[in-house]
């Protein structure tokens, strides 16, 4: 194996990585400046089935995705993102804590050994609110003369709570995972209506930086799908009463002030537009007017 813990490395032609994107896809992702995007996925999707295989499927049941991978399930692919991490929550739902998945670095690197895969893994943040644990595949493909977007990582947040029931769904990706002689991983992800309450929520945290991808995700989400407002109006109300000391009205409030500060921030528009699908369909102020509005439940 070597870098990858399931990928093999044998079946990739490192250096025509755009031959592995699915054929109805090759207009948007099959140039070769975005090489260093495909390698990500390949990176993001090994994190993945590392996650669902370990263990007998011990973390399958455990942990329920969210974020850019989840919100594959709901959006067409072109009209999405790259995301290079994979973000959980614990399965509380079916009653399970971070106490159940916090060894996840040794059965991580027992897998890789079992597998002969040489691809480290670190833990990067353990706080009382999150834990990051870091796969060095980017130390072993510089090796290669190799090079990915960002250091891919395992983010488990261990305070939140999974409140509705997870879907379970495969994953969607540009590559084309039969040449791997690979299947889509399936996981437990969180259901559409608590998968957006999440995001107009975690819009309006102070410790979030990627705001923007969630204000995309907001906005992409909405569009591309019939919502129930009420359901995700009790949603997102249970995660602000369970996260924060304020009141309802005051965190709206502030989610809205930090849709507005980026419309100021041309960071922010860069970096997003950078990894959009489909760049040239959409635009950053309409996309803050448009979720500023989903505040009202409508």
């Amino acid at each position: 194996m070597g870098i990858f813990f399931v990928i093999d490395q044998k079946l990739i032609n490192f250096e025509s990585l755009t031959d592995l994107v699915q054929d109805k896809y090759r207009s948007y992702f099959g140039r070769p400046e975005l090489t260093p995007y495909i390698l990500s996925e390949l990176c993001a999707l090994d994190m993945l089935y590392a996650v669902t295989m370990m263990k007998d499927g011990y973390y399958k049941d455990r942990l329920v995705l969210k974020g850019g991978h989840s919100v594959r399930n709901h959006v067409p692919l072109v009209d999405h993102r790259f995301s290079f991490d994979a973000d959980f929550n614990t399965n509380s739902y079916a009653k399970f804590s971070f106490g159940t998945v916090d060894e996840i670095k040794k059965d991580l690197m027992d897998f890789g050994s079992s597998r002969r895969c040489q691809t480290r893994t670190e833990i990067t943040q353990n706080t009382s609110m999150l834990y990051f644990l870091e796969v060095k595949y980017r130390d072993e493909l510089r090796k290669m003369n190799q090079t990915i977007i960002e250091p891919p990582k395992i983010e488990i947040c261990k305070t939140c709570r999974t409140i509705d029931e997870p879907t379970i769904n495969p994953m969607n990706t540009m590559i084309d995972l039969a040449l791997l002689g690979l299947k889509p991983p399936v996981l437990a992800h969180l259901s559409l209506e608590e998968q957006l309450a999440n995001k107009l929520y975690v819009i309006g945290s102070n410790s979030r930086q990627r705001d923007n991808f969630d204000a995309y995700d907001v906005y992409r989400i909405c569009i591309n799908n019939k919502i129930n407002w009420k359901k995700t109006k009790d949603l997102f109300q249970t995660i602000v009463e369970k996260s924060e000391k304020r009141k309802l009205s005051s965190y709206v409030d502030e989610c809205r002030r930090k849709l507005d500060t980026m419309l100021e921030n041309q960071g922010k528009q860069d970096n997003l537009v950078n990894v959009l699908f489909n760049p040239q369909s959409f635009s950053f102020n309409d996309m803050v007017s448009f979720v500023k509005t989903k505040y009202d439940f409508n």
